[in-house]
């Protein structure tokens, strides 16, 4: 069976729109890119085709990737565009995008940079390191990217077991502790020095893609505030759920607003679609709530007529919206965490069986190097 992204109605400030949903790989780039695609008006001729396909109430990978390509071929620089490459990699934006962070608000360039220039979408990280109140740690961070910043943990814990002395030792380790620090801070790959970047990066009511724990996401500008839009697939049927505030770097004070900015609040006699921390799982008409039955309450919804406990029943629901919201951003950052610390972990085990043919300590780093060189002299504009 071929994969597939549901739709769903949204309105934008009163306009309507249709969006695509997260299936089972979760907010990719393609999801992201796609919605940009969708929402942003200086799209609106371009983009024809694919708001024409999600008329319907599915949307099947292979015909989302195919008018992708066409938007991309009849684009401004898709005169050059190799068309077979294009097809090769616009998948990938499915499966999983590897894209490099700089920790000054830049990303690496690339083959992977290249996709989002061929349609003229912005793409930004929030992942940045504070300069205004340590400069000295700015001065030794700012320079490295996620990969360079592993690659150099690396060399720092050789230099320091003796495997690997090369002239700049003592700069590699005192890097190494600072880059060690940052990262123990900002594990959910966002900054409070981050999220003021991208406020006064982009433009108000423009839109962009938000790359953030390893996810990526549509991300707008509105009345100065930052929103990321909601593509849950569990909020398929709350027409009222649009977007999710982005004001905190663990989601403490995060919530869900409606297409036209306002805090989203129960629809009547409203059902819930299945769902958990994963976007499914739980039974229509309950909510996520980690302090009730295992995290499982009944919570019915009822009309704007019915008297006695109708008003608990809507306050319990903002309650338990904004409940939720908090739960998935906790347990998206944990996640982040462990990973971001089980690959540090298993880098520094590395040692004698990672040197490459000249003795370095840096072998797998340096195969890496190999191949994105290899996928980064094919790009495509």
């Amino acid at each position: 069976m071929s994969l597939s992204f549901a739709t769903k109605s949204v309105q934008v400030n009163g306009n309507p729109y249709r969006i695509l949903l997260q299936n089972d790989n979760g907010p990719c780039a393609l999801l992201a890119l796609a919605n940009t695609l969708l929402l942003a008006p200086r799209y609106a001729s371009e983009a024809g085709e694919l708001t024409n396909l999600v008329q319907q109430s599915t949307v099947k990978l292979e015909d989302l990737i195919q008018i992708l390509a066409n938007i991309a071929i009849m684009s401004p620089g898709g005169a050059n565009t190799d068309v077979n490459q294009l097809f090769q990699i616009l998948p990938e934006l499915h499966t999983g995008l590897n894209v490099n962070p700089i920790f000054n608000g830049s990303f690496e360039d690339g083959v992977e940079m290249a996709i989002f220039r061929l349609y003229n979408v912005g793409i930004v990280h929030g992942w940045i390191i504070d300069g205004d109140n340590d400069p000295i740690a700015r001065e030794h961070v700012s320079k490295y990217s996620y990969e360079s910043a592993q690659k150099l943990l690396l060399q720092s814990y050789d230099i320091q077991n003796g495997s690997y002395s090369p002239p700049n030792s003592q700069e590699i380790i005192e890097d190494a502790n600072y880059i060690r620090a940052f990262l123990a801070r900002s594990a959910t790959q966002l900054t409070e020095y981050g999220l003021v970047h991208l406020k006064e990066l982009l433009v108000e009511k423009s839109y962009a893609v938000l790359f953030r724990n390893d996810h990526f996401s549509t991300i707008y500008k509105y009345e100065g505030e930052l929103f990321t839009l909601v593509t849950d697939l569990g909020y398929r049927s709350r027409s009222d759920i649009v977007w999710q505030s982005l004001k905190s770097v663990n989601g403490s004070a995060d919530t869900f607003y409606t297409g036209n900015f306002i805090h989203a609040t129960p629809v009547a006699k409203e059902n819930l679609e299945q769902y958990d921390a994963t976007g499914a799982g739980a039974a229509a008409g309950t909510t996520l709530d980690p302090t009730v039955n295992g995290g499982r309450v009944s919570n019915p919804f009822v009309g704007e007529g019915e008297s006695g406990a109708s008003a608990v029943h809507h306050t319990r629901q903002v309650e338990d919206d904004e409940a939720l919201a908090k739960v998935l951003q906790a347990e998206e950052d944990d996640r982040a965490a462990a990973n971001l610390q089980r690959s540090y972990q298993r880098k520094e085990k590395k040692k004698s069986a990672t040197e490459n043919e000249d003795g370095n300590s840096d072998g797998n780093v340096t195969k890496s190097r190999k191949r994105d060189k290899i996928k980064k002299s094919c790009i495509i504009m």
